[in-house]
């Protein structure tokens, strides 16, 4: 029996939120029609599903928290390979359930980077995640965030 693989979990749950920028589809019809079953024993799919929930309804959260801390970049011209792992590790951090240490969660969506984005990609992840990581406490108490502008969205709703 294969084991679970969080690594594997995270590059699926990448592809899954690239695809909701093109097109809406559901959680198991994607994973039914993109990976046919492959994965069936390799994969988290609840971690997968709560993350999907998490960056959907916290987009516009995020959003903020990159336009705060990052603010030399402009985030609608922002390559979306760029965002995405930005958005994994911010979801990780701020919001999943279960307990993952910040500083893993920096290096997953850094991670990430190294796979999806070149190398000038790489390095705003990891600037920007690392700024986060520097203000995470500003960040969870900050009650602004959620008053970002909601009207912008890479995804397909």
């Amino acid at each position: 029996m294969s084991q679970i693989s969080r690594k594997l979990s995270r590059k699926i749950l990448f592809q899954r939120l690239y695809a909701d920028c093109f097109y809406k589809n559901s959680d198991t019809l994607f994973l039914q029609s993109f990976f046919e079953g492959k994965f069936n024993n390799e994969i988290d799919e609840a971690y997968i599903s709560e993350m999907h929930s998490i960056i959907l309804a916290k987009e516009s959260e995020f959003l903020y928290i990159i336009k705060k801390f990052a603010p030399k970049f402009n985030i609608t011209s922002m390559h979306l390979i760029y965002i995405l792992p930005i958005f994994i590790g911010m979801a990780e951090m701020i919001y999943l359930k279960e307990e993952i240490p910040v500083k893993v969660s920096l290096n997953e969506g850094i991670e990430l980077a190294k796979i999806y984005a070149d190398e000038s990609g790489k390095r705003i992840v990891n600037g920007i995640l690392n700024k986060i990581f520097e203000n995470y406490e500003n960040i969870k108490n900050d009650t602004e965030k959620e008053a970002y502008n909601k009207e912008f969205s890479f995804f397909i709703r």
